[in-house]
């Protein structure tokens, strides 16, 4: 807002001119005088009053700074996710990022997809065989956040192993396999989590509370009653949010926020061609904390729920 003007107003009334020592006019040369003086006077009024309105302007209105007209809109900018605290959970700038990296989804955006848009790193230069937007782990890159990969957006969830399978080919990459997202999960070092050994409190999106489930409604998919249902049911954090659920590869977010579909690798009771590792934003069923080798072999191709969502693979380039 700007600070209101002040003016300065001045007097264009003559003065009458006094003699030194208090003399009086007279009618011949004396007057004529006086009539000169008053004329002086009224000149230097004239010449000075634009020079006073300067400095009053100068000295009573507020200064204009590059940041005054931003400070509204940004105080309108609405916080990633106004449940966290500023402690732990504060968003950063990962190495290697690029500003066209940190696109987040607008207000109201469906967080459903399949999107159709490139994620931002499929154009960069490979840094260690792997676009800027992804992380190498053996000889493979992984992305370093869940679809759509980009850090600040919404995970994307109601995908079924089909639609992550099309939604990678696209990108030109690959769903990733168990072994590569357990390997991409644990590090060298194999920590049960991808932080370590041992499980810390908030440390992930792994301890929202469960919300009832109508999977009647949600069997509808796509029909708007279940599309709404799956919005009230949705805690996760946007990708990178939680700065310190990062593994040693560099990949966020691996266990806790969505259920990830892999391709099976490895032996399990059921044999799917895929499986959801890493649990979930309310943790695993039955009440366990997401490690980096919780899997969920019952589901087939097709089937999508309200926490289901996945990340892409690619080879790494061999110099």
């Amino acid at each position: 807002m700007r600070a209101k003007r002040s003016t300065i107003t001045i007097s264009r009334t003559p003065r009458r001119a006094i003699e030194p020592g208090g003399a009086r006019a007279s009618l011949n040369g004396g007057a004529s005088g006086v009539r000169y003086r008053a004329r002086s006077v009224r000149s230097a009024a004239r010449l000075t009053a634009p020079i006073f309105l300067f400095l009053a302007l100068v000295a009573f209105s507020a200064p204009w700074s590059p940041s005054a007209g931003a400070g509204s809109e940004a105080a309108a900018q609405p916080r990633l996710d106004p449940g966290e605290s500023s402690n732990d959970d504060g968003e950063i700038a990962d190495e290697g990022d690029d500003d066209d990296d940190e696109a987040q989804s607008a207000d109201g955006e469906d967080d459903f997809g399949p999107m159709t848009a490139g994620d931002a790193g499929k154009h960069r230069s490979p840094r260690g065989g792997c676009p800027s937007t992804m992380v190498r782990a053996q000889d493979f890159c992984v992305d370093r956040y869940e679809a759509p990969n980009r850090r600040g957006a919404k995970p994307l969830v109601m995908q079924s192993a089909n639609d992550a399978v099309s939604w990678c080919a696209e990108h030109r990459k690959r769903l990733c396999t168990e072994d590569e997202w357990i390997a991409a999960c644990e590090g060298e070092e194999h920590h049960a989590y991808p932080y370590g050994e041992t499980h810390v409190d908030g440390r992930c999106n792994d301890d929202k509370p469960w919300r009832k489930v109508d999977e009647a409604t949600l069997a509808k998919w796509p029909a708007s009653e279940a599309r709404d249902l799956a919005k009230e049911l949705y805690q996760a954090t946007p990708s990178g949010l939680k700065r310190k659920c990062v593994s040693g590869a560099g990949a966020r977010d691996m266990t806790g926020n969505t259920e990830e579909w892999v391709v099976r690798t490895r032996e399990h009771d059921n044999d799917w061609p895929y499986l959801l590792v890493g649990c979930y934003w309310s943790g695993c069923y039955g009440g366990g904390k997401p490690t980096c080798h919780s899997t969920n072999d019952a589901h087939g191709p097709e089937f999508r729920f309200y926490e289901t969502g996945f990340r892409c693979c690619r080879d790494a380039k061999v110099k």
